[in-house]
């Protein structure tokens, strides 16, 4: 199984809640959410982005792991062996 376009795909709002249950720092969970919509650069313009993760950001492997988690936790609940790299 490939997760094409993951990085493209991940909700904002799923994601933030899955970190505010760890992470009670209204400041840093501003901080996270700000970097998610900080858009991307397109022909010159900045177009903002309403989901996804920006690939290549320092924080965006963090971030998957962090959406990631609840895939591998069903998976092997269900008794799927698998690896994610």
């Amino acid at each position: 199984l490939d997760l094409e376009k993951f990085f493209d795909r991940v909700n904002h709002d799923r994601l933030m809640m899955k970190i505010s249950e760890k992470v009670k720092d209204k400041k840093v969970l501003l901080l996270i959410r700000k970097y998610l919509q900080s858009g991307v650069m397109e022909n010159g313009l900045v177009k903002p982005t309403l989901e996804g993760a920006p690939q290549g950001g320092p924080l965006s492997p963090l971030l998957s792991n962090i959406v990631l988690d609840e895939l591998d936790k069903e998976l092997e609940k269900r008794g799927h062996r698998f690896v994610r790299y």
